[in-house]
């Protein structure tokens, strides 16, 4: 979830969508570190049944067909806010029964109440503008004892790609996410109890400035913040290179990532 946005709620949906679009078709070749964060969260399942599962977020399918094995849904809802990223599952997954692909705003979402016994989020939900309006459809929509088992960016996250650009101006380039306290306060905020949490660094190494800007861009993660509207111009975007290169170490060019995990469940017994 964004701390901040500059542009209007509906514009910056419409963007988001259409970046992720445009990365559909390259986004599971440069996808490691989020394999790498959705293979963690996979081992954090709290349970090994689910009647129904929502995929949130769910980009072109890689925890589907976990899921499908873990869990043995009857029925499994794969939602994103991209057509053309569920195109890109559906074709993968065509053979996984029960699965029904959906496109839907994650803070606005589409279902009856207490429909789901799982909702499982890899790396999405830090595109939500509104941390109080989604946690309140998670809880609308999972039924009593039932489980949020999500990861998302936190503050601090890539702050190599920040320190170059300070040599440059003094803009935001990074989009700025939340503080785990400010994470864990919005859960609990959502009536969920947390059952477990883990907020971890995760380190990327690359051959190159350019590599790594690639590893963001190729799956939708763009880090220009909505400030910087066009394109940068040539020179300025090899001084920025320039500056990256600097941060080159033994194992090469770094981008981490600050990461949590969660698992919350919703009460059995609702206090009104």
């Amino acid at each position: 979830m964004l701390i901040t946005r500059d542009i209007p709620a509906l514009d910056y949906k419409r963007q988001l969508a259409k970046r992720f679009d445009r990365a559909s078709l390259s986004y599971d070749s440069y996808a490691e570190f989020q394999k790498i964060v959705l293979e963690r969260l996979l081992a954090m399942l709290p349970l090994s049944r689910a009647n129904a599962v929502l995929d949130l977020g769910t980009g072109t399918g890689q925890a589907l067909e976990a899921l499908s094995e873990k869990l043995s849904p009857t029925c499994c809802v794969a939602l994103d806010l991209s057509q053309q990223m569920l195109a890109v599952a559906r074709e993968h997954f065509s053979s996984l029964q029960n699965t029904h692909y959906v496109r839907a705003d994650a803070e606005q979402l589409p279902f009856q109440p207490v429909s789901f016994d799982l909702i499982f989020s890899s790396l999405a939900i830090q595109w939500c503008l509104t941390p109080k309006n989604l946690f309140d459809e998670l809880y609308r929509v999972t039924k009593p004892g039932g489980y949020v088992v999500f990861s998302t960016l936190l503050e601090g996250s890539m702050p190599e790609i920040s320190q170059a650009w300070l040599e440059l101006d003094d803009k935001k380039h990074v989009h700025q996410y939340m503080a785990a306290e400010s994470l864990f306060d919005c859960v609990k905020a959502g009536r969920f109890n947390i059952l477990s949490s883990d907020c971890s660094d995760v380190s990327m190494w690359f051959d190159s400035p350019e590599s790594a800007v690639y590893s963001l861009k190729k799956v939708g993660a763009s880090f220009i913040s909505s400030d910087v509207s066009h394109a940068l111009p040539p020179s300025k975007w090899k001084h920025f290179l320039n500056e990256y290169e600097k941060q080159r170490c033994d194992l090469g060019i770094p981008l981490s990532y600050q990461v949590a995990f969660v698992v919350a469940q919703k009460p059995i017994f609702i206090q009104e």
